[in-house]
């Protein structure tokens, strides 16, 4: 296959006048620190503390189980999500929310490869990422604990992801639309796995796994709203695949798209797409496709981490089914084939 080459990532998201350097990149930036922005692109305060957004979403899978957490930093308040399927026998074994405070308790650095560090921390959770200078792994810690009716570990979740050998990172830098600045977000699949998951009584070792990342930053709008796929697994000749696709966010300029696929060490931007699904239960099969027939795929959800909260001022629907691919994408003339590729789906509106 022959990949369109994207250019390199900049250092970082600004240019030397302060201006977003809106694009589609391989590769990751040094910092996505949004203080490097200024006239028109820099908010000020209150608009900064109720718009910069930024979280890190990791996830991993083997043939027999999938699992994926998140840490969010909401500038005035914070989340988080785990949550853990065993693939075989089809059975959500942990799935857990937080909603934390701001401050010392959470943390999301501007440095998405090496420098990450991001934490969170809460009464029954403690979830952690980073990826050292020098580092050629992202190093992942989760642990859960069920306090009633006695202290009891619920999940313990301790892996790597290898950024070397494989296929880039994809990074995207582009503008927010009805009433939002800018966003930078990294996305990264089809990462070599390692480690081991207990949970629900059960181990399971994560060497051989596959899996990848989302990194965004941004000043978002109020109203922010999407459709999201994401999959990491392997061919049939056992080649690591990943995959990312996204409707009605990164689609602010022509030059942003994070729609993309992962196949080996190659990189291959993929076009717009288009989500159905049914809303009224999103356990149903999904089906994403593209105006030009090269991407056809089925999603057959096996459980949901979900999250509807009405705070007045603050709304969020969040709903994420975990489950297996079906289908294919063809890429520079050859038809990649997915066949039980672990992943999720998700449906996002939210006003915050």
């Amino acid at each position: 296959m022959n990949s369109v080459v994207l250019p390199a990532a900049p250092a970082g998201v600004a240019d030397e006048a302060g201006a977003p350097r809106f694009g589609t990149y391989q590769g990751c930036v040094s910092t996505a620190n949004l203080g490097q922005l200024s006239g028109r692109w820099q908010l000020g305060f209150p608009a900064r503390v109720l718009q910069h957004k930024r979280w890190l979403y990791t996830f991993v899978a083997t043939p027999e189980v999938a699992a994926f957490f998140a840490v969010s930093d909401l500038s005035y308040t914070s989340n988080a999500f785990v949550l853990a399927v065993d693939l075989r026998d089809k059975k959500v074994l942990v799935d857990r929310g937080y909603l934390g405070l701001p401050g010392p308790l959470v943390k999301v650095s501007d440095e998405p490869a090496e420098g990450l560090a991001v934490s969170f921390v809460g009464p029954n959770g403690r979830l952690s990422a980073s990826r050292p200078a020098g580092d050629a792994r992202y190093h992942h810690s989760v642990d859960l604990m069920r306090l009633l009716p006695y202290p009891k570990r619920e999940l313990s979740w301790q892996g790597e992801l290898l950024a070397a050998g494989g296929a880039p990172a994809l990074t995207v830098i582009s503008p927010v639309a009805g009433g939002g600045v800018v966003n930078l977000t990294q996305k990264w699949a089809g990462m070599l796995a390692f480690g081991k998951l207990e949970a629900a009584g059960r181990s399971y070792n994560l060497d051989g796994g596959v899996g990848g990342l989302d990194y965004t930053h941004g000043y978002l709008a109020r109203h922010t709203a999407w459709r999201w796929a994401f999959a990491c697994g392997r061919l049939a000749d056992g080649t690591p695949l990943g995959l990312n696709l996204v409707e009605g966010f990164n689609e602010g300029d022509e030059t942003a798209n994070e729609n993309a696929l992962w196949v080996g060490r190659e990189l291959f931007p993929l076009p717009r797409v288009h989500f159905e699904f049914n809303k009224a239960d999103v356990l149903d099969e999904w089906k994403v496709t593209c105006s030009d027939g090269s991407i056809d795929l089925r999603f057959r959800p096996i459980g949901a981490h979900r999250e509807e909260r009405d705070l007045m001022l603050v709304k969020s629907h969040f709903v994420q089914p975990v489950g297996t691919w079906k289908g294919s994408v063809t890429v520079g003339g050859r038809k990649v084939d997915f066949d039980q590729v672990p992943g999720v789906t998700e449906d996002q509106d939210i006003l915050w």
